[in-house]
């Protein structure tokens, strides 16, 4: 749902970046030492692009928490996104219904978000939002007992 409304986003305002979602191997540091598999990824410059994977920082990564896997994605990934150029980083958090977004750009304090907010994309300077009320109410379901 993230994916498909970042695609909604960028081709209704023309945009020329394009989103991805795993599994999307990217060589992180132009390197074969750092390669990543985000669970979603903006790409604006085009040239980081190839069939077989991308080479370089993505725009935007977006990383879906899953159990066990909070030190990796929040500390460890977090590290490395930050040190390869990646300009905005969102960690979301399902069970917990909630997701933290950092502007690297900016400083290294996250904004918190819920499921209830529209989330501006940093990248485009806020001007397009995706709406996670939206999506919740498409997996409310699986909250339900």
């Amino acid at each position: 749902m993230i994916h498909y409304q970042l695609i909604s986003l960028i081709l209704g305002n023309n945009g020329s970046c394009i989103p991805f979602i795993a599994p999307t191997n990217v060589q992180l540091n132009c390197d074969d030492k750092t390669m990543v598999g985000p669970d979603v990824l903006v790409v604006c410059d085009r040239s980081k692009i190839t069939k077989a994977r991308i080479v370089g920082a993505p725009d935007l990564i977006v990383e879906i928490l899953s159990p066990g896997r909070w030190f990796v994605d929040t500390i460890l990934k977090m590290k490395k996104y930050k040190e390869a150029g990646v300009r905005e980083y969102w960690v979301v958090d399902p069970d917990e219904k909630k997701l933290a977004v950092f502007h690297f750009e900016e400083n290294d304090d996250p904004v918190e978000y819920t499921f209830d907010d529209q989330v501006p994309v940093g990248i485009w300077n806020g001007e397009c939002k995706v709406d996670f009320a939206l999506i919740y109410e498409r997996i409310r379901f699986l909250y339900e007992e």
